[in-house]
């Protein structure tokens, strides 16, 4: 084999490909927040109810995809969407190519590389699949298969909600470009899934109808303009984030130098998705609407599109220097990019807190789940966190072994002998429940109070509640 740097990157890529594949198949962790676990329950149980592989919440063509690695358990969940992160990974690398960066073959690398990529892939969340599907989507059009390229993009929407931002995104090029024939190819995904679905729901527009996060408000507040461009930063990390604005620089002046001659296909694909991406979510966080949490995961999708504008941003300055310089630039700017997951900073991958049990998932499983399996063994569980039911061997979709507590509790029957597992964080800002309303209902009688330290290595408390009193 001849080295040189072309394969020095690919060696590279493959190196940490087989690193997070061994991460994935013996790491004990479950991913940081509730939704992890959720989306792995879906697709777990969709193999037995075929009915939750049509919610909307939970990403259809997600669950689908994922369910059969769920015979693995979480760590056949884990290990797809590892699969996913390299798969898109791979495909930043073609894209580039098929681009004309000079540097393309480190593409693969850089995305790898984004601090925030580990801890998301090593999880149950939608976000690594989402990548993967948006970079196959883009890479089919610009390779040539258009067609294909515009259906793999229609199916977005049932990923990843934001899919019908990117919609939008490629419905403009296709217009500048007046391939009106075209557009109805990005409606493919909504027609599967509208007759897919109608069986469970009777609604040829529950693909419409059922979107969770179609609201004008949100319950989560909102936030600053420039949340998810400062997030970027510690989510590509500087190096890469560094790159990624030259990379738009360049594409602008290019734009602005050729003209009509540009490139609309990589330009709208590759740096208007990225960019409306970033947006929209700014957007969505700022006037507090659909739903948005501010959560800086969902970058997670477009980190394939931003290595590429990154690399786009070093080719380009290594064209525009000597030869000599070019080369200590580029051999700087990789060292930095390898290593900088590995220095203590904000930015940087935290390893070892990404492949191990949360403390609140250590504190449920070795603590809480004895002790509710001890003490209340056939009693139904009101609770908000569904790696309990994980850690409980609970149904966590079945009413008579587990309730998800709705902002009113006035919405469901109580029964004597419930249990309501409090946590202080998620039922009193998700769910708007708080310990005075429940202390003051009349029908609860505090049993136990447990207290640990929590992710932030803060002191926290999880109450147990057991009904009393039949309150149907």
């Amino acid at each position: 084999m001849k080295w040189n740097e072309k394969t020095l990157a690919l060696s590279v890529f493959l190196i940490v490909s087989l690193a997070f594949i061994g991460v994935a198949l013996f790491s004990e962790t479950l991913g940081e927040g509730g939704d992890s676990t959720t989306h792995y329950m879906y697709a777990l149980l969709g193999l037995t109810h075929p009915a939750y592989f049509f919610v909307h919440w939970a990403k259809p063509l997600f669950t689908l995809l994922a369910a059969p690695f769920t015979l693995l358990g979480f760590t056949g969940m884990k290990l797809f969407n590892v699969l996913c992160s390299i798969g898109a990974a791979y495909l930043a690398n073609g894209t580039a190519k098929e681009m004309g960066i000079k540097h393309w073959y480190w593409t693969a690398p850089a995305v790898l590389a984004c601090p925030l990529l580990f801890p998301v892939t090593l999880s149950g969340l939608t976000e690594p699949f989402s990548a993967l599907l948006l970079i196959a989507s883009v890479y089919t059009y610009l390779k040539g298969g258009e067609k294909l390229g515009l259906v793999l993009a229609s199916l977005l929407p049932f990923v990843r909600s934001e899919g019908l931002v990117i919609l939008s995104v490629v419905a403009v090029l296709l217009l500048l470009k007046k391939d009106f024939r075209k557009l109805p190819l990005l409606l493919v995904g909504h027609v599967i899934f509208s007759f897919a679905g109608w069986y469970f729901y009777q609604d040829l527009l529950w693909v419409f109808t059922k979107i969770p996060y179609a609201t004008t408000t949100s319950v989560y507040g909102s936030g600053d303009w420039f949340h998810f461009v400062n997030q970027l930063y510690f989510c590509l990390g500087p190096i890469t984030f560094l790159g990624m604005c030259i990379g738009y620089l360049v594409q602008t002046e290019q734009w602005y130098r050729l003209k009509n001659k540009a490139p609309l296909e990589s330009i709208f694909l590759v740096h208007g998705i990225s960019m409306a991406f970033v947006v929209a979510h700014s957007m969505f966080w700022a006037l507090g609407i659909f739903n948005s949490m501010g959560l800086n995961r969902v970058l997670v999708s477009i980190f394939p599109l931003c290595g590429i504008i990154a690399i786009q941003g070093l080719s380009a300055i290594t064209l525009k220097i000597p030869n000599i310089y070019a080369k200590v630039f580029y051999g700087i700017w990789v060292i930095l990019l390898l290593a900088f997951p590995f220095f203590e900073n904000p930015a940087s991958t935290r390893f070892n807190e990404a492949m191990r049990l949360t403390p609140e998932h250590v504190f449920m499983k070795g603590t809480l789940a004895p002790y509710l399996e001890k003490h209340f063994p056939t009693n139904r569980y009101l609770a908000a966190e569904p790696e309990i039911a994980l850690f409980t061997s609970r149904d966590f979709f079945t009413k008579d072994i587990w309730v998800y507590p709705g902002t009113q509790l006035k919405d469901y029957t109580i029964y004597k002998g419930d249990v309501m597992i409090y946590d202080s964080i998620v039922m009193t800002a998700d769910r708007g429940i708080s310990l005075t309303q429940l202390r003051s209902a009349g029908i609860w009688e505090q049993d136990t109070v447990f207290t640990y330290i929590n992710n932030h290595r803060q002191v926290d408390n999880y109450y147990l509640f057991v009904n009393r009193a039949n309150n149907k």
